[in-house]
């Protein structure tokens, strides 16, 4: 029996790599492009809280995620995209042995955590890009893990280790870095409504539990220690980024920003489902953390698109941790029967893995970079036949960090940041670029001095622009460049 265990286990490891080689997209992502960019800068300048790389001068910029953007520029330099790709795929795995073994620890249930860590890790594998986030997700389970032992052994060490967390995430990811503390708060919770609970003497129904968090003063020492973490890093944004972003419009106009339509992702409605039926349709207790951080995080995933990753790597865990106590209670002979299948026949795991793999690679065929995406070819037109680093140039905010990576100065990037009022005062590019109309782009490019234009040919500008903007000096299947009459 002790030798099935052992040859699932490797089973298991090896499907899991093996999924994660077929899940991550190839594709290099828009942020990779100028972070590329950005460490490059770093490493040979250091860092001056300046931007070097918009036309629009005089603008600041904090490098919210400087440590990882030299981590990344090192990759490329040593092995290119290809490198760039491992890595991705090495942080991915890595993300995912660190939720197995984070899960397993906590609930005991090693089969069901396998399931479970096979379901995340493709419905979390589409996010797996070359950005800080795939540092910082690693960080924030490796947070739950270490509150989890400190509540649990009250042993000091771990106040260290989670201080020291908060500072690496603060150079790392900067602009996340607030929502470490936000992990903190539903146990923070539970120790209140504790004591509201035993002052008042109220009842808290057959479900839900409500205990006292053991070592609470330790927790709230660990809470104080990686609150002050925020201060040794040069970004000097930890604490007010989040807010700052929320006060501008990139909910309005960025993906990643806008809100969550629920209906639009069948990974969350499962996950969802799952927690209500179990909750409902059983006798399951949930502590009150638990309950805290699975609706808080949902919450959150409905606020903004970014934060469904955690909902379901941090919320899934908890969820889990809420079935395998059912099921640990519940004796079903269904659920043991399965649980036995899984556990002596190895090659239900490989058909599994296999059937997934095979699905999932069509996101290979595309390389490394998209030409839909972005104007691999427009821009060597611009760096052989341009004074490209001398000239106004309009692109749109998607394109823009490629244009960058290729040391041409652009009107905009994905440093969203970088172009909103709330970083640079005075400053409307995100604004202009992004809410441009028909009726005003003319406005747009007199105001900004625009001499030549990059635009995709699906652009609803296109057609506009052959009309009455400007001579077209270049064109291909996918974008097209214009030079802006003098007396426009």
């Amino acid at each position: 029996m002790e030798n099935n265990k052992i040859l699932i286990r490797i089973v298991f490891v090896i499907l899991l790599i093996f999924i994660s080689f077929c899940c991550v997209p190839k594709g290099m992502q828009n942020d990779t492009f100028y972070m590329i960019k950005l460490g490059d800068y770093i490493v040979h300048h250091g860092i001056d809280l300046k931007d070097h790389w918009s036309w629009i001068a005089g603008l600041t910029y904090t490098y919210p995620h400087w440590l990882y953007d030299i981590f990344i520029y090192y990759v490329y330099k040593l092995g290119g995209y290809d490198g760039i790709y491992i890595s991705t795929v090495i942080c991915h795995i890595l993300l995912m042995f660190v939720f197995y073994i984070i899960n397993v620890k906590s609930n005991k249930n090693e089969i069901l955590t396998m399931i479970f860590t096979l379901f995340i890790c493709v419905i979390v594998s589409p996010s797996a890009t070359a950005r800080a986030s795939s540092i910082s997700n690693i960080i924030f389970l490796l947070e739950i893990y270490y509150i989890f032992r400190l509540i649990d052994s009250g042993k000091k060490r771990y106040i260290i280790i989670l201080s020291l967390l908060s500072l690496v995430l603060a150079n790392i990811h900067g602009t996340s870095w607030i929502f470490y503390f936000i992990l903190f708060l539903p146990f923070i919770g539970e120790e209140i409504v504790y004591c509201f609970k035993k002052k008042f003497k109220f009842k808290s129904g057959t479900k839900l539990i409500i205990d006292k968090i053991n070592n609470f003063k330790y927790l709230m020492i660990a809470f104080a220690s990686s609150l002050a973490m925020g201060i040794f890093t040069p970004s000097r944004i930890c604490y007010s980024y989040v807010f700052r972003i929320m006060m501008g419009n990139s909910q309005k106009f960025i993906a990643e920003h806008a809100h969550l339509i629920v209906i639009e992702i069948p990974p969350f409605i499962i996950l969802c489902f799952m927690f209500i039926a179990i909750l409902s349709f059983s006798k399951a207790k949930i502590k009150l953390s638990e309950l805290f951080m699975i609706t808080g995080l949902f919450i959150m995933s409905l606020e903004a698109f970014r934060h469904t990753i955690l909902f379901y790597l941090i919320g899934g865990t908890f969820i889990v941790l809420v079935a395998i106590r059912y099921f640990s209670e519940k004796k079903n002979k269904t659920y043991e029967k399965i649980v036995n299948k899984l556990n002596t026949n190895w090659y239900i795991w490989v058909a599994i893995a296999v059937i997934v793999g095979l699905v999932n690679q069509s996101n290979k065929d595309e390389g490394y970079i998209n030409k839909k995406i972005y104007p691999v070819d427009a821009v060597n037109y611009i760096k052989e036949n341009l004074d490209y680093k001398n000239i106004n140039l309009f692109n749109t905010y998607n394109n823009g960090s490629y244009i960058m990576f290729n040391d041409i100065p652009v009107l905009i990037d994905s440093r969203c940041d970088l172009y909103l009022n709330e970083f640079n005062k005075g400053i409307e590019v995100f604004n202009d670029v992004l809410d441009i109309k028909v009726s005003t782009y003319k406005k747009v490019f007199k105001k900004y001095k625009i001499e030549y234009i990059l635009m995709d040919n699906d652009s609803i500008f296109y057609e506009l622009l052959i009309r009455d903007t400007g001579e077209k000096i270049y064109s291909d299947e996918f974008f097209s460049i214009f030079k802006l009459n003098p007396e426009e």
